[in-house]
């Protein structure tokens, strides 16, 4: 992940970049956050994995 985001700084053409996880995913959501990343939504009921609906936060790092 870090690869990726200096790569991105490097390449003088990417200002922002953006995520999506499972809202309930708080080791995952930590983790972004440790790297810069800030919360933008949410998106209600946004995926479904055959049983019920789950919850989409969206994250993003301005570079």
């Amino acid at each position: 992940m870090n690869a990726l985001i200096d790569r991105s700084k490097g390449n003088g053409l990417t200002k922002k970049i953006t995520l999506v996880t499972r809202a309930y995913n708080e080791r995952a959501i930590a983790l972004y956050e440790k790297l810069g990343f800030q919360q933008e939504g949410i998106f209600r009921q946004d995926s479904y994995d055959g049983e019920r609906y789950y919850d989409s936060l969206s994250m993003a790092l301005f570079l």
